[in-house]
């Protein structure tokens, strides 16, 4: 089958004027001008005018577990936050839990995201669930706060279940939840299935100042919090979040480290040397007020960065465009919406970065495929990558910018391709 649209954007972000892309199958053959691209005899061909196509977006990190929670939690401080959304969550039935990963499912696929990371802290729903509609990582929640199941004996359960569901497009992974709620024996384990089992891994890390508080001085309320529920705090006081995971050699570049907005100048070199990936989620960053994310050293030390939604626990929405919007306004050349980025971040939207659109629209692509273990195959249009798919109108207001025309879209994608089946197509 040929794809021809206005733009299409090849390889690493290549933007093809009148291009298009031969599919067999799952996988792309061919990608280029549609002059060196004929139609075989016979050959459907999917016409998308004013459009243009690019790989699909990969949501690097969502709770899928919480798209039922919208406007339910009031802004507070970190630890006031957790105990909302744990009193929330055990007034939530099973049957409510799935029905708000089909809602996420959803509002992912309106907003052309064809693979995500989810959290999953409730795994014994996955028997329930049909399988997912998009490329899904399913990472399983893992902490020391609540009675489970031995983990290594959850994780060999879920790991069975996956292996005998090969119609699941996409992967599994551990996730040791954070720090703070999860012992260095969780963080082990996550190693040692991700080497064993060539998968990802990952974890929330120095996201609040509450937890950069708690490790670096051994105090505040989030450390007087987890004393309450019993955890052992002598690992505290001495050193950052990240340098307590690195210290015990548990962060690899298979690891997806999620948030990392409280930094200390030690850990700038323990996280290059780690190779581990970071996930930015600036939408749920603005709603909790945190201290400016350190985007432009992130990319002078070459870490590969992503976007992510976090859940609608602390978030409006799902759409990966969004956060683009939002991280291009905040540490971009130019804000796409300015009024919006004000309201957003709260800081009237001032631009002073150096991200380009087509820098923020790899992080939705390139880079979260890298993070997945999935580089050459996920986040472009490149011969031998799976048939992952989105196409956008151009917009006037952007200057027909291929980039800032999937940035600053606000409607659902006009073609929308999952592993070589269309799943909307409104070609022309």
């Amino acid at each position: 089958m040929l794809y021809r649209a206005d733009i299409v954007i090849g390889g690493r972000g290549e933007a093809i004027p009148d291009g298009a892309v031969r599919i067999a199958g799952n996988r792309i053959l061919a990608v280029g001008p549609a002059a060196s691209l004929p139609p075989f005899a016979g050959e459907p061909i999917v016409t998308l005018s004013g459009q243009v196509l690019s790989p699909g977006f990969i949501n690097a990190h969502c709770h899928l577990d919480y798209s039922r929670m919208k406007g339910l939690l009031p802004r507070a401080s970190f630890p006031k936050w957790i105990a909302s959304i744990n009193s929330h969550k055990r007034t939530f039935s099973d049957d409510d839990f799935i029905e708000a990963i089909h809602h996420g499912f959803e509002l992912l696929i309106t907003s052309g995201t064809t693979t995500v990371g989810n959290i999953e802290s409730f795994p014994e729903l996955l028997p329930r669930l049909p399988a997912p509609p998009i490329r899904t990582w399913w990472f399983l929640e893992l902490n020391d706060l609540r009675i489970l199941p031995d983990a290594e004996e959850r994780t060999l359960g879920v790991l069975s279940f996956f292996h005998n569901r090969p119609g699941w497009l996409g992967g599994f992974g551990l996730s040791p939840h954070a720090p703070y709620s999860a012992s260095i024996d969780l963080y082990r384990l996550a190693r040692r299935c991700s080497e064993h089992f060539h998968m990802p891994f990952t974890t929330h890390i120095a996201e609040s100042r509450e937890e950069n508080e708690m490790f670096l001085y051994g105090s505040g309320p989030l450390h007087a919090m987890m004393a309450k529920l019993g955890r052992d705090n002598t690992d505290c006081g001495h050193g950052s979040s990240l340098s307590h995971l690195v210290e015990h050699e548990v962060l690899t570049q298979d690891c997806l480290a999620v948030h990392l907005n409280y930094m200390q100048e030690y850990d700038w070199e323990m996280l290059r040397r780690s190779g581990a990936s970071v996930v930015h989620c600036p939408k749920s960053h603005a709603y909790f007020g945190y201290a400016e994310f350190q985007m432009e050293r992130m990319r002078k030390e070459g870490i590969n960065v992503c976007l992510g939604t976090d859940s609608l626990a602390s978030n409006t929405s799902l759409d990966l465009r969004a956060e683009a919007r939002l991280v291009l306004a905040r540490h971009g050349t130019a804000a796409v919406d300015p009024e919006e980025a004000a309201r957003e971040e709260g800081n009237g939207g001032e631009v002073h970065g150096t991200l380009t659109p087509l820098d923020v629209w790899r992080m939705m692509t390139v880079h979260p495929a890298k993070a997945l273990g999935q580089a050459g195959r996920l986040g472009e249009l490149s011969p031998g990558a799976l048939a992952d798919m989105v196409a956008f109108p151009l917009l006037p207001k952007t200057g027909n910018d291929p980039f800032l025309s999937l940035i600053a879209g606000t409607t659902p994608p006009t073609c929308f391709v999952l592993d070589g089946r269309r799943i909307i197509s409104e070609d022309r």
